[in-house]
């Protein structure tokens, strides 16, 4: 399939598989596809059991900004928000060169997949968009999210429950919230996550870095196998965190705690500066404290070089190398 040069205004496109050609199904985007103001639908552009897929450049304009001004006006019902493009129970996925913007709510999902590769993928949409994640992951495996670019008014990238393997190699965040796992332990039943690894990041006036995030609940979980290496920091005001008291609103978890188990999280040459004066927040729960966690050469400052700050709460770990902050570990 081919988008000629131009740009195209497109309604909610669904595409379902089994494909019937052997090599796959080959979607090259000359131009830029555009979406209405409104998707009747939870996403515009959705591939379902799409194996074999190729996705290859172009624009995907999500044209979300009617939806965010609506969501801003307090007492006005809105429609939907809409993920751009969802790819879902699709084996072998390769997506390169593919430009998104303004997506009403998340940018790229993948769910239920596996061996899904994203390369040279640019994200753009406002600081203050809400809900607009660049890449969320989930109940999937095998990921590798390559030389991607993403600024967003939410998560770089953030991966779900019941993941694994899942590389982020050489990408560029800022605005948003961070490269995220989770949140997590929000209901019961949920998979793990392990074996993540981001390496070579760079992230630049984000509200977080590197957040592992759960919910004050006691739902089981577990977050296992996790690497962090090479990330440079700019203004960044959470810089390293886990958080595992997360309760928006402090509704149905107060005076909870976290049922998911974190455990063998490596932090390893994570170098920049701190918006904040706590740059290590190690907030971990008091049911199944945080184990396994290791630092190597850190170092992070404040307010134009200032010595930082960390904090830990039933975190347990080692520091080896340089770390500045000291660990309070």
């Amino acid at each position: 399939m081919r988008v000629p040069a131009g740009t195209f205004l497109v309604g909610q496109a669904y595409f379902r598989g089994p494909c019937r050609s052997a090599g796959g199904v080959v979607l090259a985007i000359d131009g830029t596809v555009v979406a209405p103001p409104t998707v009747g639908n939870a996403s515009w552009i959705t591939f379902h059991y799409a194996h074999r897929l190729a996705i290859r450049g172009g624009t995907l304009d999500g044209n979300g900004h009617a939806f965010w001004a609506c969501k801003a006006a307090a007492g006005r019902r809105c429609p939907p928000g809409t993920t751009t493009l969802d790819i879902s129970q699709s084996n072998n996925v390769s997506v390169k060169r593919v430009t998104l913007v303004d997506s009403k709510n998340v940018h790229v999902s993948i769910f239920d997949c596996a061996g899904v590769t994203l390369q040279g993928v640019r994200i753009t949409a406002p600081a203050d968009s809400p809900n607009t994640d660049g890449i969320h992951v989930a109940l999937s495996r095998d990921v590798a999210i390559l030389s991607a670019t993403v600024r967003t008014g939410d998560d770089c990238v953030s991966v779900g429950p019941g993941t694994s393997g899942v590389a982020i190699h050489n990408i560029r965040c800022g605005p948003g919230h961070g490269i995220s796992i989770g949140s997590l332990g929000g209901r019961a039943g949920e998979g793990e996550v392990r074996n993540v690894t981001v390496v070579s990041a760079s992230l630049a006036g984000t509200q977080n870095g590197l957040r592992i995030k759960t919910w004050g609940k006691p739902f089981a979980g577990r977050v296992s196998g996790v690497r962090f290496s090479r990330v440079a920091m700019r203004d960044v005001q959470n810089p390293i965190v886990v958080d595992q008291n997360y309760c928006p609103g402090n509704v149905n978890c107060p005076g909870q705690s976290s049922g998911v188990k974190i455990s063998d999280v490596e932090y390893e040459e994570i170098t920049g500066t701190s918006a904040t004066a706590v740059a290590v927040r190690f907030d971990c729960s008091g049911s199944n404290p945080c184990t396994g966690i290791r630092l190597r050469n850190i170092n992070l400052t404040y307010d134009g070089g200032k010595p930082a700050r960390s904090f830990c709460k039933n975190a347990g770990g080692s520091a080896t190398g340089v770390v500045s902050p000291p660990s309070c570990l």
